[in-house]
């Protein structure tokens, strides 16, 4: 009797929203896109509206990076917009600019929303937050959460590993919910150092803290590729979305390695300033690594996530994946 009773709880148990984060300046998406969100019925977008950063001389706080709509989405598909908040954008900052500072981010949500026919019942703050700017911080998601309040709508935050194993120190946002982001977890160095966007070992010694986070928890989980810019043993850049094929397809730089690259002379590279010499290490997460930091992550979680992310949506990096090597990792939390 109870192994019936025990199979019918299992078997009742609501699966994780599906998600993936869309993280582009224009929003327009692919066939092959449209195709992926169809197939493995995707039911939520996380999509960046804008940054926020200081900008100038004068260090104003601006919005910069703001998508534009070129492309129409799917009814049956919610948006959760998004806003990157550079960690010194809050250094410095009194109470009368932080509440402004909310103010102005609501106001710019609602009208990339309304402007483009979108309705939501969350948005997100992303920010990697510091010991220093974490009581700014604290007090902007504090002023965002209580503008949106009247309006039913749910204010979350991004959350990384160190934030949950050091909580004591780091403290825990005033958010309705976060979002784990499980990558970004190593040091980015130049050389054959270990893979910096997911790496297990270093992860197994953030996740036991999980069972302990006092805040409802969704994940994300990677799926991308991008450059290190090294010159001279320095790190000089990140090369966002940018894979092996890039470097193999440009006659500029040689291959020196199976994931290294060196410039030949100087030149622009896709808006980057490459001098002779100049390095690039590619780091990518194959399908089967994507997998494994879903399922080392099973078993940590304080309870089941309501949604399970994949970042990011882009065709460049979805043709590395089969439609099946999705739905294994989604179908981990189910």
């Amino acid at each position: 009797m109870f192994f019936i009773l025990f199979l019918s709880f299992v078997s009742c148990r609501e699966a994780p929203v599906r998600a993936f984060y869309y993280w582009k300046s224009v929003f327009s998406l692919s066939e092959k896109e449209r195709e992926y969100l169809r197939d493995l019925e995707i039911r939520r977008l996380y999509i960046r509206f804008f940054d926020v950063d200081k900008r100038g001389q004068d260090g104003e706080i601006l919005p910069v990076a703001t998508i534009r709509f070129a492309g129409s989405i799917e009814k049956e598909i919610d948006v959760i917009p998004v806003v990157y908040i550079t960690n010194r954008t809050l250094f410095g900052i009194g109470e009368n600019e932080i509440s402004d500072l909310a103010e102005k981010i609501v106001a710019q949500i609602d009208r990339i929303a309304s402007e483009n026919n979108i309705l939501f019942c969350e948005m997100q703050l992303d920010c990697d937050w510091s010991d220093k700017t974490r009581n700014n911080y604290f007090r902007l998601v504090e002023g965002v959460k209580k503008r949106y309040k009247e309006k039913d709508i749910t204010v979350s935050v991004t959350i990384r590993l160190h934030q949950v194993k050091y909580m004591n120190m780091t403290g825990v946002p005033p958010a309705d919910r976060g979002m784990l982001m499980y990558y970004n977890m190593g040091k980015i160095e130049p050389g054959d150092s270990p893979n910096s966007i997911f790496n297990a070992n270093v992860a197994s010694k953030y996740i036991d803290y999980l069972h302990n986070y006092p805040m409802p928890l969704d994940i994300a989980l990677p799926a991308f590729s991008w450059g290190v810019h090294v010159r001279n043993g320095s790190v000089m850049e990140l090369l966002n979305n940018m894979n092996i094929s890039d470097f193999c397809s440009d006659n500029r730089f040689i291959r020196t390695g199976a994931s290294t690259f060196t410039a030949r002379d100087s030149f622009f590279f896709r808006g980057f300033y490459f001098i002779s010499g100049d390095v690039v290490k590619v780091e990518t997460i194959s399908p089967d690594e994507c997998l494994e930091a879903a399922r080392q992550l099973e078993d940590k979680l304080p309870g089941i996530p309501g949604t399970v992310t994949i970042f990011h949506l882009d065709s460049l990096i979805i043709s590395q994946y089969e439609e099946a090597d999705f739905e294994k990792i989604f179908n981990t939390y189910n």
